[in-house]
């Protein structure tokens, strides 16, 4: 607990030594024209700029049980939407670490309580989840939502990245023991069948034959669930086998802008679910954002939401999307929703 506190006193300082760093430029890229890629971006600065409704205390309260990398990004979150604007700085902060065998009455500070816990399985949260105050609040990093993609049938292909799960789906290509992404999909779409055939008649009839390769007719989408690294070369892979016919939709966590190397024409009708803060590079965010891998992006987005948008999050508000989508609340536990998402030519569409 020593070593918990010793943390504590350091994120304290290092609250102070973010807010010495900010300075006027950071102001000025909010400016509306300045902002890049879709309309969300535009909803989410107006609600960025007209939010005044701030909680008097948060005291965040942290299981010992989550990653410490991943506390260190939901504070330091919690940090940029605290030095936000000077309404916000009106507000009390308070980090808390605890123990999953700890007694529920350890949550009972006043304010705004946020518990943040490793998962819903959580032996903390199973046994005080219906204890608390109104005025409390459950969530994790590491929860992912129902995804609300329409069935996934014999008409459909899933691509798999090698650290996601298969969906125990028939029709899953899975890349867990492949690292030529561009080979295999060719072959499951039987494109080399083709060519060797094609081969085998310029044999036979000793002349030059004009080809194209004929492609499977029984795949109209092709689902992707992979990390973002995977992806960025998952969806070129399709293009350059000239699968042109069946739609391209993409998981959540499958795409980061952020680190990607993907261009427009490449991304052109992709579509599907995915947390804004990954598909949206808001000049506001530049400093801080490029350098976190993708759960540290979730981290840094879940301790900013909660911080920024804690009033509309607690008041159950639908009127406003904070960097992980919308969000919802279930026995006293937060979760967060993915918004759909479509990019073509002029650009991305979300919201």
């Amino acid at each position: 607990m020593k070593d918990c506190l010793k943390k504590i006193y350091f994120l304290t300082i290092s609250v102070f030594l973010f807010h010495c760093s900010m300075n006027m430029e950071d102001k000025v890229l909010l400016d509306k024209e300045q902002i890049i890629d879709s309309n969300f971006s535009q909803s989410f600065v107006e609600n960025f700029n007209k939010n005044k409704n701030f909680s008097s205390s948060y005291n965040i309260f942290f299981s010992e049980e989550v990653d410490e990398k991943l506390i260190s990004s939901f504070m330091k979150g919690i940090e940029f939407g605290f030095f936000s604007n000077q309404d916000s700085m009106n507000s009390k902060l308070s980090f808390i670490a605890f123990n999953e065998e700890s007694d529920c009455s350890t949550i009972k500070a006043r304010g705004f309580n946020l518990v943040l816990v490793n998962d819903i399985n959580s032996e903390f949260y199973r046994k005080c989840k219906r204890r608390l105050s109104r005025n409390s609040l459950f969530t994790s990093i590491n929860i992912d939502s129902e995804n609300e993609f329409i069935q996934i049938d014999e008409k459909s292909l899933l691509i798999t990245g090698k650290n996601r799960n298969s969906k125990n789906n028939e029709n899953t290509l899975s890349l867990k023991n492949s690292s030529d992404y561009e080979q295999k999909i060719a072959d499951y779409f039987e494109i080399n069948l083709s060519n060797e055939r094609v081969r085998s008649l310029r044999n036979v009839l000793k002349e030059k034959i004009n080809f194209s390769p004929r492609k499977r007719k029984d795949i109209d989408k092709i689902f992707i669930d992979a990390l973002p690294n995977e992806t960025k070369r998952i969806i070129p892979a399709i293009r350059y086998n000239l699968i042109f016919d069946a739609e391209v939709l993409t998981y959540p966590k499958s795409l980061d802008v952020w680190n990607s190397e993907l261009s427009l024409s490449e991304l052109n009708k992709v579509e599907g679910l995915e947390y804004p803060v990954l598909l949206n590079r808001m000049n506001i965010f530049e400093k801080i954002i490029p350098k976190l891998n993708v759960n540290e992006k979730i981290a840094f987005s879940a301790g900013f939401d909660i911080f920024f948008f804690g009033a509309k999050i607690r008041g159950r508000s639908s009127n406003f999307s904070g960097l992980l989508g919308r969000y919802e609340i279930k026995e006293n536990f937060l979760y967060s929703k993915p918004l759909k998402f479509r990019i073509d030519l002029s650009g991305v569409k979300q919201g």
